[in-house]
């Protein structure tokens, strides 16, 4: 099965790096399907610069545009409609399976177990997207794939692309719950790999955050709750103080 794998990155040379790339290596992803896409020729240039005389020297760099939505929207446009497209944050420490109640560990295989698991599970099910458990907590994951009205993290998911405007996101933060709700209405149903979750590590420069604050965050949330009545609900969450939402759909 042929597939792509996408990188968004943003002042992160050293950390994709150090990371998302550095577990793409271990897991012996070929360099020919990573593409890395980058916000400006400068940036370009320094991501070029970094990856030199590594293993990921040669990997394809391509030129987008700032921004987490208008990126997420560049790359539809990038790839040709029915392309295998698996997405991934730039920092990604490791992927984990749910062994136990108590226990995680590491995915032996990420192009098996989850990367063709997930668009075989796309298959299966008729479905556009799949996504991975949100929270790393072998507590609440579960030994099964979830099909219906689900939350498909942004930090790792996969689809099947098309250049359907409905599924253009128009918003930066809560991008992900957005493209979420937007699968589910045009389909009916999105996938989730219930017994993986990613592991993060952030170190403060660059991404995503330099532009988010709580302001945004509460922002996207309200547009949301407003757009997909019955689809969503707002809560603020007690350990960030953050607008957050929970997908269930009681229409």
């Amino acid at each position: 099965m042929n597939y792509n794998i996408a990188i968004p990155s943003y002042q992160r040379s050293q950390q994709l790096r150090e990371k998302t790339l550095l577990l793409l290596y271990k897991h012996k992803i070929p360099l020919e399907k990573i593409t890395i896409f980058v916000a400006n020729e400068a940036e370009h240039h320094k991501y070029q610069h970094m990856l030199k005389s590594t293993p990921y020297d040669g990997v394809k760099l391509i030129v987008g545009v700032p921004g987490m939505g208008a990126v997420r929207n560049f790359i539809r446009s990038y790839y040709p409609v029915g392309t295998r497209v698996f997405h991934m944050d730039d920092d990604l420490v490791d992927i984990l399976r749910k062994k136990s109640d108590k226990v995680m560990l590491p995915v032996q295989n990420l192009e098996t177990e989850v990367i063709l698991r997930g668009f075989e599970a796309l298959e299966t099910y008729n479905a556009n997207i799949f996504g991975i458990y949100a929270a790393a907590n072998p507590m609440f994951m579960k030994h099964k794939v979830s099909v219906g009205l689900y939350y498909c993290i942004g930090s790792c998911w996969g689809n099947i692309n098309r250049h359907d405007q409905d599924l253009f996101v128009t918003m930066d933060d809560k991008e992900d719950f957005e493209r979420s709700l937007q699968y589910y209405v045009k389909d009916g149903r999105v996938v989730r790999l219930d017994d993986i979750t990613a592991k993060t590590k952030y170190y403060g420069v660059g991404g995503m955050q330099e532009k988010r604050t709580e302001k945004t965050i509460l922002e996207g949330a309200e547009t949301l709750v407003k757009r997909y009545p019955g689809l969503c609900k707002m809560y603020i969450r007690e350990s960030t103080g953050h607008a957050e939402l929970r997908l269930r759909d009681t229409r």
